[in-house]
């Protein structure tokens, strides 16, 4: 058994090359680690807005599907949705893997935005019984009646029992403060019948607010629907994000793809510089060898060092990533730096990033383990 302390002292004997190899394996898993966090973070910022009205994706005809379109409304930037039979929302139901479709009429007079909802769906909604923060949510049976946006109310002056007006007057019965993102937001909110007569779109709606079973099937359930209803849209959170924040998309397996090359790429480096060390210590094989150490031992001996390197530079990367995403999003501003709140460490992540670059170590120090266990104790003595 070649004891380790003897491949730690070569470590530090060569103390240039090794500290350029363990560079080579921290730069490695640093950047895999950063690669993935980065797209499990983004994963989490664009799906958070819609998360928290219990939807995956939302449906919308951006082109008219009759004739006789009726009211459109504008959402976000060029976004704009027209109106559509409830059957269809039946039907979006019945796809599978959907797990819930909501019905939503949106419409827009000037700066006012009007929505009427249904008021019984209360896990995937506009405005959820939970964003009520005075007065009370919408009842199935209510008429005549509003939830009013707080700034909204603020503006107007308006509290529980004021008269807000949308076309018809209608009763505050609560002040709400919506979570969601503006694509959805309103600022007056009625039961989806209300809603359809003041705006004359009988048994219409312009949105379906869908929720999956498997949220990692949104894609596939998205390409589905808009097969299945040609002309319609299905706005994923990942779209929404890349519309209203401009910030790079990069899923997880295209990370991991990365990593891969970039793990490669540290592999290759330090089997070029393990090669290089072995020219350098041919005198010191060829005497290891001529007292007695047979081609087992040097072979281990090598991939020790190589292992030791790898976990040094793993751990070292690791602990950058770690330091790294405790500091950079507090520093950061703006929408930028609100998506890297969503970046966090899973410490499963940092096993597997210091397992690659133990696995790139013995990886990259085997075959110069190999040349060097062939090497004849002679031959080795006199090439110098």
């Amino acid at each position: 058994m070649i004891p380790y302390s003897y491949a730690l002292r070569e470590i530090r004997r060569r103390r240039s090359r090794s500290l350029s190899n363990i560079a080579g394996f921290a730069i490695g898993i640093a950047a895999l680690v950063t690669l993935v966090m980065a797209a499990r973070g983004w994963e989490a910022c664009t799906s958070g807005p819609l998360r928290t009205i219990g939807a995956d994706m939302v449906f919308i005809y951006s082109a008219p599907i009759s004739a006789t379109p009726g009211t459109g409304c504008y959402l976000a930037m060029h976004l704009f949705t027209y109106p559509f039979s409830t059957s269809i929302v039946n039907d979006l139901a019945k796809v599978p893997g959907v797990e819930r479709v909501t019905p939503i009429l949106l419409h827009r007079m000037r700066a006012i935005t009007f929505c009427g909802i249904d008021p019984s769906e209360t896990k995937t909604n506009a405005i959820l019984p939970e964003d009520v923060i005075e007065g009370r949510y919408l009842n199935p049976d209510d008429r005549g009646v509003a939830l009013v946006d707080s700034k909204y109310a603020l503006q107007c002056e308006l509290k529980v029992g004021s008269i807000v007006t949308y076309v018809k007057n209608f009763t505050v019965v609560g002040i709400v403060q919506a979570k969601a993102m503006s694509i959805i937001q309103s600022a007056i909110y009625v039961n989806l019948p209300d809603a359809q007569e003041t705006v004359d779109a009988k048994e219409k709606v312009n949105i379906a607010l869908i929720r999956v079973q498997d949220p990692r099937k949104v894609k596939t359930i998205s390409e589905a629907i808009m097969r299945l209803w040609p002309g319609s849209t299905v706005i994923t959170a990942s779209d929404i994000a890349s519309v209203t924040t401009g910030i790079l998309n990069i899923g997880e397996q295209t990370a991991w793809n990365i990593s891969i090359a970039l793990a490669a790429v540290a592999i290759l480096f330090g089997f070029k510089s393990q090669l290089s060390a072995l020219v350098e210590r041919t005198r010191e094989i060829g005497l290891l060898k001529a007292v007695g150490w047979s081609k087992q031992d040097i072979m281990r001996l090598i991939i020790i060092e190589s292992l030791i390197q790898g976990l040094i530079g793993g751990l070292l990367g690791s602990a950058i990533d770690y330091g790294a995403s405790i500091y950079v999003p507090s520093s950061i501003g703006g929408e930028f730096g609100g998506a890297l709140q969503f970046v966090n460490v899973d410490p499963i992540l940092l096993a597997i990033g210091v397992s690659i670059a133990v696995l790139s170590g013995i990886t990259a120090g085997i075959y110069p383990a190999w040349r060097a266990a062939r090497l004849h104790p002679a031959e080795a003595l006199r090439a110098l």
